[in-house]
């Protein structure tokens, strides 16, 4: 599937139109669907432009021939790692409480 096919599924996916694109990017609606259908080159700061609109598209996933779907799985929440002396303070505290 080509770029311009995954952005163009990925935007009927989210039901937006091709107007609503057109005037978010400040251009008409016949250049989306030009993007869109393959006949005119998507520029890269149109798609630049979309990526920074849909922060949720994965790089690899557009770029990659293997994939069809742009969406990554939602990313593992992060959490950070204590110092042990914030593990010790938690500690101390949650003891003191009991005493």
């Amino acid at each position: 599937m080509k770029i311009y096919e995954k952005i163009r599924e990925y935007s009927k996916g989210k039901g937006e139109t091709m107007r609503e694109i057109a005037e978010k990017y400040g251009v008409t609606p016949q250049a989306i669907q030009m993007y869109f259908s393959g006949k005119n080159a998507m520029p890269l700061n149109f798609l630049v432009w979309y990526i920074e609109e849909h922060p949720e598209i994965d790089l690899y996933a557009l770029f990659s021939k293997e994939h069809n779907q742009i969406v990554s799985e939602p990313r593992a929440e992060y959490h950070k790692k204590y110092r042990k002396q914030h593990v010790i303070d938690r500690i101390i505290n949650i003891l003191e409480e009991e005493l």
